[in-house]
C-alpha cells in the first residue's frame, strides 16, 4: 500500500472523529506526511487534494473532509 494510501485511511479517521481539537489533529498530521515530501511538496498537496475530494465526495455517514480540505486547499494557494 502507498504512502498516501495510508495517509488518506489515518485522516478517514479523523474525519469520523468527534473530537474538538480535530482540525489541529488534522493540519499537524498533514504537515508531519509533507515533511516526507521534500522537494515535492506541490505535487504532494495537489494529489493529496484529488484524494480528500474523492473520499468526500463518497458522502460516508459520520465523516467531515472539510477541515482536511480547506486546510490543504489553502497551503496549495499559498505556493501558487
Amino acid at each position: 500500500m502507498d504512502r498516501l494510501r495510508r495517509f488518506v485511511e489515518a485522516l478517514r479517521v479523523m474525519a469520523q472523529a468527534n473530537d474538538s481539537n480535530r482540525a489541529v489533529l488534522i493540519e499537524n498530521a498533514i504537515n508531519e506526511y509533507l515533511k516526507g515530501e521534500r522537494g515535492t511538496v506541490g505535487l504532494s498537496l495537489e494529489r493529496l487534494c484529488d484524494a480528500i475530494d474523492r473520499e468526500d465526495a463518497e458522502k460516508r455517514r459520520g465523516e467531515d473532509w472539510s477541515k482536511a480540505r480547506d486546510y490543504v486547499r489553502s497551503r496549495l494557494r499559498r505556493l501558487g
